[in-house]
């Protein structure tokens, strides 16, 4: 019989980043409905877990990630994505959070304040995009 080998794993090295904060995005976050309800007023929800092929490595302690990565988040929506594993409560709700994430900071990078309609239309789609493919499971 054939033997087996089982490849060596790598482990790749996540460069050190400082977090880039803007109180302009984080203002723009707060004008947006909750990713996950809908519902408004909202709080700005960072991502902590990592996603290496979106370029997100995660935060170091006592560190935030950079807004980039902030979410709207109604204030018991935030506290379900800190009470438990964070990455299951994303899973959870059928959304990308990474890929959401990006989409919402590139429309504010291209169209500043003018982008807050935008950007609600995309979170009003992922929600329900996500509501659609948990009927059909």
């Amino acid at each position: 019989m054939a033997g087996f080998r089982i490849a060596p794993q790598q482990t790749i090295a996540f460069p050190k980043q400082k977090p880039v904060k803007s109180k302009d995005y984080l203002a723009f976050i707060h004008e947006l409905p909750c990713a996950v309800s809908g519902k408004s007023p909202v709080e700005a929800a960072h991502l902590s877990f990592p996603a290496p092929k979106y370029g997100h490595y995660g935060r170091g302690r006592g560190s935030k990630a950079p807004d980039r990565w902030a979410l709207p988040l109604h204030a018991d929506e935030h506290r379900r994505q800190h009470s438990g594993n964070e990455e299951s409560f994303w899973k959870a709700a059928g959304i990308n959070a990474h890929v959401l994430a990006l989409t919402i900071h590139g429309l504010f990078s291209d169209m500043g304040e003018d982008a807050a309609p935008f950007a609600a239309a995309v979170i009003n789609q992922t929600r329900i995009d996500a509501q659609r493919r948990k009927k059909h499971e």
